[in-house]
């Protein structure tokens, strides 16, 4: 594991030790969270023979981040800015990178999987997944203004969401993967079928998977599937 400084993307670069690399993985965490965590469950995927790159995101790990990221006034504040922003330094680095594209699959969990598909949908890589995420972004801000009772949309904020929701932009044609629980309290699963609607009348190879039972997490039959998703993908 070696960290990586390019400008203001910070990132841990993960390679296989006893192998050459099949595929590349770019994989975002939630909010609240850090890449560091991130760093033992992708020693797995390397293992794999996959290279795995965990961004550090603004406001979190090293990059100034809150004391305190899950007040609910700091949550409103700064988690569009933290998608923003990361999905603009994301592209900013693929542009100057030498990293294949084509090789290249995005990930996230939770809020990484916001940012996952910002950059995908104007980024011509291998495939997408995210995992109690969402592509559907203005969407889901009204669902989560509606479960915290605040105010509508301004015509403002809407044209800001619509500049990098997915759904009003390009995608590829790589695969697409959406992994979601069923009672997920925290992301809406009603945001990740909106997007899956998209992106199935849009002809785009998607894929959705539902959990029974399952809150805002990354289980373990989750994991299963998005490791079998890569091996598909990787053998493409």
């Amino acid at each position: 594991m070696i960290k990586m400084f390019d400008h203001d993307f910070s990132y841990y670069l993960m390679k296989p030790l006893h192998t050459s690399s099949i595929m590349n993985i770019i994989l975002y965490h939630g909010w609240g969270s850090s890449a560091s965590k991130y760093l033992e469950y992708t020693s797995s995927l390397t293992r794999k023979g996959y290279t795995v790159i965990i961004p550090e995101l603004v406001y979190h790990d090293t990059r100034n981040p809150l004391t305190n990221p899950f007040n609910q006034k700091n949550m409103e504040t700064y988690f569009w800015k933290v998608i923003f922003q990361s999905i603009d330094e994301c592209h900013q680095w693929l542009n100057r990178s030498n990293i294949i594209k084509e090789s290249t699959v995005i990930a996230g969990v939770s809020m990484g999987g916001f940012i996952a598909s910002g950059v995908y949908a104007t980024a011509e890589l291998k495939g997408l997944a995210t995992i109690s995420g969402s592509g559907s972004f203005i969407y889901s801000e009204r669902l989560f203004r509606q479960a915290s009772n605040r105010a509508p949309l301004t015509n403002k904020e809407e044209t800001e969401l619509k500049m990098y929701d997915p759904m009003n932009h390009f995608h590829g044609d790589g695969e697409i993967l959406l992994l979601h629980g069923e009672q997920d309290h925290i992301v809406s699963i009603k945001g990740q079928e909106d997007y899956y609607a998209y992106l199935r009348d849009h002809g785009k190879k998607a894929q959705m998977k539902r959990y029974k039972d399952v809150d805002h997490e990354f289980t373990t039959f989750m994991q299963i599937d998005f490791l079998n998703w890569l091996q598909v993908q990787a053998a493409r």
